[in-house]
């Protein structure tokens, strides 16, 4: 096997013509070829982050379920750990200065506050730990990603929890980081499977949607269900309040019905009574 020789980023750069590139901290030195000149060094005055392509690999379909259960995922955990950073469909890289490897996951949850602005990489070795990846696969994904990635999220990035689901087949399966890598962890009787880093559980229901749970088995809402939840049981207010209101005016025009009669009867017994009096007198 020939291993050609490697140049140092810098290099990299210059051969790109980006002579105007700098970074934020120093760059580490390869072999050299022989015979080229030393190159002087560069200023490091530029964010690191910015140097790692948005690359999510081979353009892959995903079926019309895909989209709105990572959408859930994301929401629900979100809602849950206002104080953590969950993102997801970002490009995760985890040996530095290797721009060829990276990773795309549906849901990465980091162990810190969302930063502001949200940014598009994730580098391991610079940013807060991960503590749990979901993955959710799909009908229409290539062959890699029909399985778990258990290399690339447990070596690679060493991430404590995977969380791998194939909604098609109804396959949920869990990993936890142990010593030289992933041990599978079986689901309850339920079915469901206790994530140790966020404290839930995660449990595909009847109709195949993969949702979490709290410790006591209460399911977890995203924003988006809470707040639909929260216009409806505004509207069902609404509705009730609008019925209550017609019952309360119908009773009021029964009560004043009711009075009228009253006040009608009272008033022909009056006059009964009067007439009865003046024929006694007539007689």
């Amino acid at each position: 096997m020939i291993v050609e020789p490697l140049l140092s980023i810098e290099e990299y750069f210059l051969e790109e013509g980006m002579n105007d590139v700098t970074l934020t901290r120093p760059a580490p030195r390869w072999p050299r070829p022989k015979g080229w000149p030393a190159l002087p060094p560069m200023p490091m005055n530029v964010d690191e982050r910015d140097l790692y392509p948005v690359y999510d690999g081979e353009f892959v379909p995903k079926n019309p379920y895909h989209e709105p259960q990572v959408r859930y995922l994301r929401g629900a955990l979100a809602a849950r750990f206002p104080h953590k950073w969950v993102t997801g469909d970002l490009c995760m890289y985890w040996e530095a200065w290797n721009f060829q490897q990276g990773a795309v996951t549906e849901v990465l949850v980091v162990d810190c506050e969302p930063p502001d602005p949200l940014p598009d990489r994730y580098l391991r070795w610079a940013d807060p730990p991960p503590l749990l990846v979901i993955e959710v696969s799909s009908r229409s994904a290539s062959a890699r990603d029909e399985r778990p990635k258990l290399t690339t999220y447990g070596l690679g990035l060493e991430v404590p929890e995977y969380l791998y689901y194939h909604p098609d087949r109804r396959d949920l399966r869990f990993y936890r980081l142990r010593k030289g890598g992933y041990e599978a962890v079986p689901p309850n009787e339920r079915g469901w499977v206790y994530s140790e880093t966020l404290d839930v559980w995660f449990g595909v229901d009847e109709t195949g949607w993969l949702r979490v749970y709290t410790p006591a088995g209460e399911r977890l809402l995203s924003h988006e269900e809470t707040e639909r939840a929260r216009q409806e049981a505004e509207a069902r207010a609404a509705v009730e309040a609008q019925a209550r209101a017609e019952a309360e005016a119908r009773a009021r025009e029964a009560e004043e019905r009711a009075q009228s009669e009253t006040r009608a009867r009272a008033a022909a017994e009056a006059e009964a009574e009067r007439l009865r009096a003046e024929l006694a007198r007539l007689r």
